[in-house]
């Protein structure tokens, strides 16, 4: 599970649901196109049909999304025209009631004035896989992200539509007012780009797919020889390898026939290739040029800001210029630069400057999440969340930082019924500084002490659900828990020497060094708000899901804080490692994991629950998928054998994360019901 927090996914496609168009009445209008897909769902009137009162999981379950899940996703979540005066993005919205999901692409005008446009629907939403341990395939569960790219001069815009069976590529015409399907591919489109003068688009895949897996199902007639291809968690059958390479193939944009790939569409296909090495960031002005790298190979180096005007360098060794996200250039020379800053990142800030004249001038320093951002026009486009309000389109002004809403789609949802947010900064026993985000009930006047829900492992951005979206932070203030959205506490190891990953996953594991950080801040924070007066320390609940699961169970091994627990994927023991396959296996032991039966008797008394003898026996509710939750058995077996009073439920037809609409909602609410019934709201001590 630590692998999942550490690997940069590969995705690809696995299970689908079904999918209508979202279609908003009251805030979209129906482009004068041809429906490529004639399937829809009408949104209108939501607004008024909600109840008043307090957020409830049906209105988080029914919140529309756009781009990626969390604000790591590498998918862009929007993409602006070549004009710099729309953008174009792919919505979508969970149906509980049948299971299912809606999805549209829209066209939204930066101006603020006039509505989003419909084009299309987006297709289905697919479960994404991953690649991962030298295999692919692996039941990732998030949803896999559309491709949309513009054509240079603005006429046509291609996009991807994703199936359980197929990927497909379309194009809309502006001037025709068109959408029309131009390949079926039974391999996943991974990127999609037009050639330099528009006459071609240009797409990759990885069509040997199709042929690893008719040799795997001709080597099944004979039997498989178990090997380090084996998934056994979720498969019998051994995965494709992830290093089938990708080939890049064009088509005619108006016929949609193979066009001969050309040596300059390789630059289109790959912008990156000619930009400084390591650079994370760049930005170009004729012949002067802007980008960030980390100063070193290491894992945890800033991202340094550069900036070269011809052979001359113009140097920047302000404070400022370190952490460097993006950067663009705008007239007359400035260049405007995000970054992260703060306690752990926990800042967002944007910077004006011009290279060689003083220092960068500070526009916005803010603890919102702005990502994905584009340069267009007069300011520079962003997603947005905030604490209370889920994921929307902002300006911000390069002249002064302001921020102007361009489009939310979410104008019902009642971030007004937010409760009470305080964001917290603490450092545990080491002096490691951390924060997270106390949610307390709106009523609330600090004349009770409340049961406390710990919700990991990343607090930037709305708060939904925490990492996989399973406990609904809103919703369960509103049932009078304080809930901390804890942001998982980082650990750097003490070297003298810049860290690559695996170095650092296997310092990490000394001594169980990185877990104890964390367990040290979670014990300093729990402690200071039982010193305030604010929880009960004997009602503190610990949720995870991934590495936050891994936290739950190692805090739960090695101390007594916690009186009840709710995992979302469960747990470390010898066993998982077993389970897992040889290529998991492998790299669990290349980070320190125990080789073998005999090696591991110290090591999983302290990183098991299932070996940990003495640890308090507490409530314990495990919500697993199907392709995870044999991962768990041993330790559930082994929980329940002992008394203690631990509950399985296993959700089909899902992967690391879970996506069913259906399954989500019922998560949502088990979770709510089940806490408060273990802890008695009634009794909420006084202070």
């Amino acid at each position: 599970m630590r692998a999942y927090l550490k690997a940069a996914f590969q995705i690809r496609t696995a299970s689908s649901h079904a999918v209508r168009i979202c279609i908003a009445a009251t805030l979209l209008l129906l482009a004068p196109s041809v429906w490529a897909e004639s399937r829809q769902c009408s949104l209108s009137a939501s607004a008024a049909k909600r109840t008043p009162g307090p957020i409830s999981t049906e209105d988080l379950i029914r919140i529309r999304d756009f781009g990626g899940v969390g604000l790591g996703a590498p998918s862009e979540p929007f993409v602006l025209s070549p004009d710099g005066r729309t953008v174009v993005l792919q919505l979508r919205q969970a149906d509980p009631s049948s299971d299912s999901y809606c999805t549209a692409l829209l066209i939204v005008p930066i101006a603020g004035t006039g509505n989003p446009t419909v084009l299309d629907d987006g297709g289905d939403v697919v479960a994404a896989t991953s690649s991962r341990y030298g295999i692919s395939g692996l039941p990732l569960g998030t949803p896999k992200q559309v491709t949309i790219r513009w054509s240079p001069d603005g006429r046509f815009l291609a996009y991807t539509k994703f199936f359980s069976d197929r990927s497909e590529i379309w194009i809309h015409d502006f001037v025709r007012h068109v959408s029309s399907r131009k390949l079926v591919s039974n391999v996943d489109i991974e990127r999609l780009a037009w050639s330099i003068d528009g006459a071609r688009l240009l797409y990759e895949s990885r069509p040997g797919l199709t042929e690893a897996r008719k040799a795997i199902a001709t080597e099944g007639l004979s039997g498989f020889r178990f090997d380090g291809r084996f998934w056994p968690l979720s498969s019998d059958i051994p995965m494709p390898p992830a290093d089938i390479p990708l080939v890049a193939r064009a088509i005619d944009p108006s016929s949609g026939a193979p066009e001969a790939v050309q040596e300059a569409d390789k630059g289109a296909l790959h912008p990156d290739a000619d930009r400084p090495a390591g650079s994370t960031a760049f930005a170009r002005l004729g012949d002067t040029m802007a980008w960030s790298a980390p100063s070193d190979d290491g894992l945890f180096s800033p991202a340094m800001l550069h900036v070269r005007a011809g052979p001359k360098v113009l140097p920047c060794s302000y404070d400022a210029c370190n952490g460097i996200a993006n950067l663009w250039w705008l007239p007359r020379e400035v260049l405007v630069f995000q970054r992260r800053a703060g306690v752990d990142g926990s800042l967002t800030q944007f910077y004006a400057w011009r290279p060689g004249r003083g220092r960068p001038r500070l526009l916005l320093a803010t603890t919102d999440a702005l990502f994905g951002c584009r340069e267009g026009g007069e300011g520079i486009i962003c997603a947005q969340e905030t604490s209370a309000s889920p994921r929307h389109l902002v300006a911000v002004s390069v002249r002064n930082g302001s921020r102007r809403v361009i489009f939310d789609p979410n104008p019902e949802y009642p971030a007004a019924e937010a409760g009470i947010v305080r964001r917290l900064e603490w450092a545990n026993t080491a002096g490691v500084k951390t924060y997270g985000d106390l949610v307390l009930p709106r009523q609330y006047k600090g004349d009770r002490r409340l049961p406390l829900v710990i919700v990991q492992y990343e607090s930037r951005g709305f708060l939904r659900g925490g990492t996989g979206d399973e406990y609904p932070i809103q919703t369960l203030a509103a049932h009078g828990f304080a809930v901390l959205s804890f942001n998982r506490t980082p650990w750097l190891p003490e070297v003298d020497h810049p860290v690559g990953e695996d170095e650092y996953l296997r310092l990490s594991m000394e001594d169980f060094a990185d877990r104890r950080n964390i367990l040290s801040s979670l014990t300093t924070i729990i402690g200071q708000l039982d010193r305030d007066g604010v929880i009960d320390p004997a009602r503190v609940a610990i949720t995870g899901q991934s590495d936050g699961a891994v936290t739950a169970t190692f805090a739960l091994a090695n101390t007594g804080l916690f009186s009840a627990a709710i995992l979302s994927t469960c747990c470390e023991d010898e066993a998982m490692l077993q389970q897992s396959g040889e290529s998991y296996e492998d790299f669990y032991v290349r980070m320190g994991y125990p080789q073998n039966h005999a090696a591991g008797k110290e090591f999983w008394r302290i990183g098991s629950l299932s070996d940990a003898d003495e640890a308090k026996p507490v409530p314990m509710l495990i919500q697993a998928a199907s392709s995870e939750f044999r991962m768990g058995l041993a330790t559930y077996r082994e929980l329940k054998r002992r008394g203690w009073p631990i509950e399985l439920y296993v959700y089909p037809d899902e992967g690391h994360v879970k996506l069913h609409p259906a399954h989500r909602m019922a998560i949502y609410n088990r979770n709510i019901e089940w806490l408060a019934h273990h802890f008695d709201l009634s009794g909420s001590a006084k202070r």
